[in-house]
């Protein structure tokens, strides 16, 4: 885990991404949920690493530019329970609550060599309703095998009313692939460093704007 300087400054914009955290509950998966063509069940029972590479990325390509949304959850129910993920922090003399509530993907690419897809990410981040501004950045989704899945964004830059400056990380352990609704659903882990510090982590659903079309299965291809 990283030592963070404490600054207070950036303990106030850490709060922007939902929290700072380390990495995602891993161990929190024992198996990845799947949804394709009206049916559901364990994916290490019916499908291969390669078929949820090329379905994930099936889905990235449907939603390249669009934003999508990101909504508090918990593995039970897997439903939409608030709008973003966030949590309270106390940077310095300002208390506030940070958060992620949308961002896009774009320009998805499968690295074979890898067993994973190459993409550019754009979150929208917020502290106390405030926007950040945040670099684009590089994210990576990884298939180590069916039941296994992790996405993870190379660390990049936000900055805060011009006055916290920042480098944050972003991982998601994936627990949920609903390719009919066009969701993703996992343990999401959130880390910053900088002019201060912070993590956090829980469960949230990232939910795109195009799914799946009714007739297709990605899965099967």
């Amino acid at each position: 885990m990283r030592t963070f300087r404490k600054w207070p400054w950036l303990s106030v914009v850490c709060v922007f991404l939902a929290g700072c955290a380390g990495a995602p509950q891993l161990y929190e998966v024992k198996s990845i949920y799947v949804c394709a063509a009206e049916e559901c069940g364990q994916a290490g029972q019916k499908f291969s690493a390669a078929q949820m590479l090329r379905a994930l990325h099936k889905l990235l390509v449907a939603n390249d530019g669009q934003e999508y949304r990101v909504c508090s959850s918990d593995p039970k129910t897997r439903n939409c329970e608030s709008e973003g993920v966030g949590y309270f922090v106390m940077g310095g003399p300002i208390p506030g609550r940070g958060g992620q509530a949308s961002g896009k993907t774009a320009a998805a690419q499968i690295d074979a060599a890898t067993q994973s897809l190459r993409f550019r990410m754009s979150s929208n981040l917020t502290f106390n309703g405030v926007p950040l501004a945040c670099a684009e950045h590089d994210s990576q989704i990884t298939v180590r095998s069916s039941d296994e899945i992790s996405l993870e964004d190379a660390p990049y830059y936000c900055n805060w009313m011009a006055v916290g400056n920042m480098t944050t990380s972003f991982s998601f352990a994936v627990e949920l692939v609903d390719l009919d609704r066009g969701r993703l659903g996992g343990y999401w882990a959130h880390a910053v460093a900088g002019t201060g510090n912070g993590r956090g982590s829980g469960y949230a659903v990232i939910q795109f704007p195009r799914s799946m079309p009714r007739g297709e299965n990605w899965l099967a291809d």
